[in-house]
């Protein structure tokens, strides 16, 4: 199908889409005269909880992906076309624009490649960058501030069949996990300097350990052409399947707002459902695991629960939980997380910490953004003391504190006796393999909760849930996080800072 065929199509669905919504909520807009005022945001207020679905109207610049995926499980490869209305929200002129191509880094094993780019319907020339982990658009015309254009393009991916048992990208054993499987759009970086040679695009090569995409909050429509012996789970909504005479079956979604868009999918999957509040959790699990699948469905409600009432509300009607080719890890995606299959069989003992962990992520990472490449540990601390947060309501203080002395307390004391200890607030990169744990998850917990110590419980609290507030769906560093704990505590957190975010224990103390 052509690529004007494929937007055609998509432009007939969500004129479908927006008349169901509206008939739904009756009047999608404002009512004067007579007339009323499309509601721009309809087709995505659904997948939102009722009491959030305001932060839709809190911007008119949402980025929007929609995207065709045609995958094909025999060959491994991913067939996709992609319409990407992109805003600028910056007091800058954009010469060009920059996509992230993620499956090209050697730590995917993949490969993306991209074709027949237009520019609001026009050809446009377009190079790769950044050792082909990016994209650069031509604009041909200045972007201004306000501005706003439509990009098109085809793209055609190949993803890995790995012999390893940690398979985040890639298929293993017949499940298929497909994230950053398409052109994501970079973070334009207003603060760095203007130069021919340094975009001001992030466009930092990751570590091959720890998280790879900085990302921003966009608007997802996006539909997957896949065998029917399938069933896939993903970011957002479902809208239903259609099966195809071929013997493949259509699946549609809409998302968002949403760092990013995430896909598995497997022919064995059952699920169990709950209700936390007013959310539907689902517990995706492999035939066998009934048990673990139940527990996993609980600890996730639980958390969820928590969370919520800790922190603010979780703006989805949706989160899944999926067991996945992770072994004993966890990987959080937007309304979606993945859990190794170790922990629902060899594992279950850790089942619990890590389903808390990842729920935290929906948090500490999807509402909250922050750059997971050059400063980790802010929302990898997070997720990780908010674990101590969910043993202590759910299990007790003795519980969260035995979490806090054997998982955080004893490494860190272990890495500074033997000079392994680093400052946190620096880059993946900067971070020896075997440290990277110890100081991103651990070290940083510990300093949240020297935070907490520092401001008693009332002020801890009241900071997250104005972090959250002031900070959702936009993004966050640490100097925003330590100055709003200043100003909501009225107390200095500059020393606490020193000691744990900015500098390490000399080799030999």
């Amino acid at each position: 199908m052509s690529g004007s065929a494929l937007f055609s199509r998509w432009r007939l669905w969500v004129l479908s889409l927006l008349l169901a919504a509206a008939l739904l909520a009756g009047l999608a807009g404002c009512t004067l005269l007579g007339r009323s005022t499309p509601d721009p945001w309809a087709v995505y207020r659904p997948v939102l909880a009722e009491n959030t679905r305001y932060v839709l109207d809190t911007r008119r610049d949402w980025t929007q992906y929609f995207i065709d995926f045609n995958i094909d499980t025999t060959a491994h490869t991913i067939q996709g076309h992609q319409v990407t209305q992109v805003s600028n929200p910056s007091a800058e002129l954009w010469y060009d624009v920059y996509f992230r191509l993620f499956p090209n880094l050697p730590q995917l094993g993949g490969d993306i490649t991209v074709a027949n780019v237009t520019v609001n319907g026009q050809t446009t020339p377009y190079t790769y960058a950044a050792d082909r982990s990016a994209l650069r658009v031509n604009l041909r015309e200045p972007l201004p501030p306000g501005g706003s254009v439509r990009i098109e393009f085809d793209f055609e991916a190949t993803y890995p069949t790995p012999d390893t048992g940690y398979v985040l990208f890639g298929d293993k054993d017949g499940i298929v996990n497909l994230p950053v499987a398409y052109p994501m759009l970079a973070v334009f970086d207003e603060t760095a300097p203007v130069s021919q040679t340094m975009p001001s695009w992030t466009l930092d090569t990751p570590a091959p350990f720890g998280d790879l995409a900085f990302t921003q909050a966009a608007l997802y429509q996006v539909t997957a052409t896949v065998p029917s012996s399938y069933t896939m789970i993903a970011t957002g909504m479902p809208l239903g399947r259609v099966d195809n005479p071929n013997g493949t079956s259509t699946w549609r979604w809409v998302g968002g707002p949403n760092r990013e868009w995430m896909m598995t999918m497997g022919p064995d999957f059952q699920v169990r459902s709950t209700l936390a509040y007013s959310t539907t959790v689902n517990s995706h699990f492999l035939p066998g695991d009934e048990a673990a699948g139940e527990k996993a469905l609980t600890y996730a409600a639980a958390a969820l629960r928590v969370y919520q009432d800790l922190f603010g509300r979780y703006p989805y009607t949706h989160m899944d939980i999926v067991a996945s080719p992770l072994e004993y890890r966890g990987m959080e995606y937007p309304g979606l997380d993945l859990l190794g299959i170790d922990l629902y069989r060899q594992r279950q003992q850790d089942l619990e910490f890590l389903i808390a962990h990842e729920v935290a992520h929906q948090w500490w990472y999807n509402l909250v953004g922050s750059d997971p490449v050059r400063t980790p540990w802010l929302d990898e601390g997070l997720a990780e003391y908010s674990t101590y947060l969910y043993q202590e309501a759910v299990h007790g203080k003795a519980a969260a504190d035995a979490l806090l002395h054997t998982r955080w307390q004893i490494p860190v004391d272990y890495a500074r006796r033997n000079g392994l200890d680093a400052p946190l607030n620096q880059p993946t990169t900067a971070f020896a393999p075997g440290a990277y744990e110890t100081m991103v998850y651990a070290k940083a917990a510990l300093f949240f909760h020297a935070v907490r110590q520092t401001v008693g419980d009332d002020a801890f609290f009241r900071i997250l849930r104005a972090y959250v507030a002031r900070y959702r769906f936009a993004e966050a560093n640490p100097d925003d996080f330590i100055t709003l704990a200043e100003q909501m505590s009225g107390k200095s957190l500059r020393d606490v800072y020193q000691e744990w975010v900015l500098s390490a224990t000399p080799t030999g103390r």
